[in-house]
């Protein structure tokens, strides 16, 4: 009697790739900005114009609020008002996103998010945007990235970090993974690198083989 053949070894199961959330896979520039124009507004405080938005805003959450003039005692309820706003505007996905999550999923990734968007958010975004529902671990409302970086490294050999952000960057170096920037032009891109960005991309599409790569080098 002959043994049933093993099935293949998935070529990616010992790596993690972890994902910021706004931004990265979710793109939600105009629904972040209308939320934050509804938390100032409450506060008496002047809405931010697009290209205004594109200047000041950075995170943390607390240092857009303070630079914008929300008194520190009201920053806590700031960003919890904020969040909940983020929950009721629209953003899209990311094109090639779906596709990429299915991919490493199918090559056998371990799959995260971490981001500093609420978790009603996130949900809203997945039912609505239909993401692909492929994530080991989905951690939402993050203020120290890390922490919760250092908590995920552990699960996988190889571990990488995909986010638009430089403050994304220094934390997923700090915490042992290798960092990989998503930028739409030459200045974001010089800024993650300089954050600590092992390899920068245009576009979503170009993940996957970046990922192989990094995972047998």
């Amino acid at each position: 009697m002959v043994a049933p053949a093993l099935p293949p070894p998935r070529r990616l199961s010992g790596t993690m790739v972890v994902f910021g959330w706004t931004g990265t896979l979710v793109v939600d520039a105009d629904r972040m900005r209308a939320a934050l124009n509804v938390v100032l507004a409450t506060r008496g405080l002047p809405a931010l114009g697009e290209a205004e938005f594109g200047a000041r805003f950075k995170l943390p959450m607390a240092t857009v609020f303070s630079d914008l003039g929300v008194l520190e005692d009201e920053a806590a309820d700031a960003e919890a008002e904020w969040g909940v706003e983020l929950g009721r505007a629209h953003a899209h996905l990311r094109e090639g996103a779906a596709a990429v999550l299915d991919d490493l999923a199918s090559a056998g990734c371990w799959l995260g998010v971490v981001s500093s968007a609420s978790a009603a958010a996130i949900r809203y975004d997945q039912r609505t945007l239909q993401v692909p529902s492929v994530f080991h671990s989905i951690v939402p409302a993050v203020s120290d990235r890390y922490a919760t970086l250092m908590g995920l490294r552990p699960h996988r050999a190889e571990a990488l970090f995909v986010g638009d952000t430089t403050q994304e960057m220094r934390s997923a170096s700090a915490a042992g993974f290798v960092a990989l920037g998503l930028a739409s032009d030459r200045g974001a891109s010089d800024a993650l690198r300089c954050a600590g960005a092992a390899a920068v991309i245009r576009d979503l599409d170009e993940l996957v083989p970046l990922v192989e790569r990094l995972a047998v080098a």
